[in-house]
């Protein structure tokens, strides 16, 4: 590989290239020098241009950094030379799967959804499958996929849950570039905990468990010790309902500076996974948005969204601010630019369009992003509805012999009681009593408050 991250005491953290640390260190590497593999955060060896030897098979090879021979947590590492078997590229992604707890009140049962992808390459994917009448079948059930591709919400529930997938779920062989195809667990699931307590997405095959961050782990009852045993935190929060005896749903975290940290790297690659204390998703920093299943949702209607790159140390110095801008080719008028800060200059912009979102990534080597194109305000900025006030909270007169700043903080503690109300009122036209007047933006008091 071309680059690094370089780790040397004292000095921040940094993205280098093997022929800048040949021509800095002229082959003399400082001991206290590390690097680590930008995608999977394993230690990689420094290795020295080599000159053709003239001999018949010979040929020369530039400066590179290599991962150590057969190492058994790097060997998922998409830089990783060793390979493993077939090229992952060719590979169909797999089915997102999603846990999620049961709508019963305090319930402690989860269940799980199966969705689809919807990669199109260009095409009208949801018309060519109306067209071909496909379906994914689970369970002997058909269900029409192009239904699933048009409706975002629509999901298929996973009943009587096993980690042998792909005997009980079939997806046409020419689809499955486009819409996924099943991936068995090897005795265990794990899920991101993006929905907070309610459940998370599904982790496919080499994806990174990050030290620090909660997951939860899908398991037999008998694998639970285990977990105990390697995480610093591995909590039951509930189960899933199964023909053959309940699988557990656990709450587990590493930190990034645990004593078992090298038992969870080893435990986790044995189940196709890999561990960092890296974030690889670059950040969003302008403008403020939220964020709604996974999409940034840009909240100024003609800002250009702006990506940092994951790789800047707090205590690092302050960056140039040159803005590395790129143009979406969309069919809508004023698409969104898409910009970078931090990186290296973006020669080739990977990006794929469905509908008004648009995902893209800077290098081969990150994550995909997704964000809004379309200028139209969020759909994650919903409002609650107005309370209905009892006869001792409606408005009343400001009482004369009341200090002048006594209004004030009236208005200040029933804002804070209630973050909507004072919206929902300007929204229909009505006097805002107490809070903020009509003027201020509605995004502004979400940013604010989310």
């Amino acid at each position: 590989m071309d680059t690094a991250r370089q780790f040397i005491p004292m000095t921040p953290v940094r993205m280098v290239t093997a022929e800048e640390v040949a021509r800095k260190f002229q082959g003399d590497i400082p001991a206290a020098a590390r690097f680590h593999c930008p995608s999977c955060d394993r230690p990689v060896h420094f290795h020295h241009a080599t000159s053709a030897s003239g001999k018949p098979g010979s040929r020369s090879v530039r400066a590179h950094f290599r991962h150590a021979k057969n190492d058994p947590v790097a060997r998922f590492c998409e830089r990783y030379q060793a390979g493993i078997g077939a090229d992952p590229r060719t590979e169909p992604p797999a089915l997102p799967m999603f846990l999620r707890r049961n709508r019963d009140r305090d319930s402690s049962m989860f269940h799980l959804e199966l969705s689809v992808r919807r990669r199109s390459f260009g095409h009208d994917l949801e018309t060519e499958l109306r067209e071909d009448r496909a379906a994914i079948t689970v369970d002997g059930v058909p269900y029409d996929l192009a239904e699933l591709v048009a409706d975002r919400k629509h999901t298929i529930r996973l009943a009587n849950p096993t980690f042998r997938l792909t005997h009980r779920i079939t997806v046409p062989e020419q689809w499955q570039r486009n819409v996924g195809a099943p991936e068995n667990g090897e005795q265990l699931f794990i899920f991101t905990a993006e929905f907070g307590t309610h459940g998370g997405r599904r982790l496919t095959f080499g994806a990174a468990v990050k030290s620090g961050f909660d997951h939860y782990a899908v398991v037999h009852p008998k694998t639970s010790q285990k977990l105990g045993e390697i995480f610093n935190i591995a909590e039951k929060v509930g189960e899933i309902e199964t023909a053959r005896g309940n699988l557990l749903v656990v709450r587990i975290v590493i930190l990034g500076d645990s004593p078992n940290r090298q038992d969870a790297e080893f435990w986790l690659a044995a189940h196709n996974f890999r561990l960092t204390s890296l974030d690889f998703d670059p950040v969003p920093i302008w403008p403020p948005q939220l964020r709604s299943n996974g999409i940034d949702e840009p909240l100024f209607s003609h800002s250009p969204q702006i990506y940092q790159t994951p790789f800047i140390q707090p205590d690092a110095a302050p960056m140039a601010a040159t803005l590395d801008m790129h143009a979406i080719p969309h069919a809508l008028p004023h698409s969104r630019l898409a910009a970078f800060l931090g990186f290296a200059p973006v020669r080739r912009l990977s990006s794929q369009i469905e509908g008004p979102c648009c995902f893209l990534r800077a290098s081969r080597y990150l994550p995909w992003s997704a964000y809004m194109l379309s200028h139209d305000h969020p759909s994650g900025l919903t409002l609650a509805d107005p309370p209905a006030l009892s006869p001792l909270e409606s408005p009343m007169e400001t009482n004369p012999i009341v200090p002048p700043s006594a209004p004030i903080l009236q208005q200040m503690l029933r804002q804070a009681t209630n973050k909507h109300y004072d919206i929902a009122l300007a929204r229909t036209n009505l006097p805002a009593r107490h809070g903020t007047p009509p003027s201020v933006s509605i995004a502004r008091i979400r940013s604010a408050h989310r």
